[in-house]
């Protein structure tokens, strides 16, 4: 409750406040990263994935066949190929769909 008393009273309820930048640090400082970077979701951070990645037209993106459809999304925008794969339980070894 204390550091929601804390935000209200800075009225910074949303991102890129303190306790964002508090996060930064924490991450930075315990992972050994240069820069730490916070996404409102993980759609958000697979899109800036594609992004880093320079994903181009014709790119096969290998993810699992049972996701959200936004998984697939971050790289198709892109003009990604997303080739669907699965397990199998018995050898655990890749299959294509």
């Amino acid at each position: 409750m204390l550091y929601i008393a804390e935000a209200r009273v800075a009225q910074h309820m949303s991102g890129d406040g303190t306790f964002t930048k508090r996060c930064h640090a924490w991450i930075e400082e315990h992972v050994g990263c240069a820069k730490a970077l916070l996404t409102h979701s993980c759609t958000a951070a697979l899109e800036m994935s594609a992004l880093l990645l320079d994903i181009v037209p014709g790119d096969e993106i290998i993810m699992p066949s049972y996701t959200f459809t936004s998984t697939a999304n971050a790289f198709v925008l892109r003009g990604g190929v997303p080739v669907f794969v699965d397990i199998r339980e018995d050898t655990l070894r890749a299959v294509q769909r």
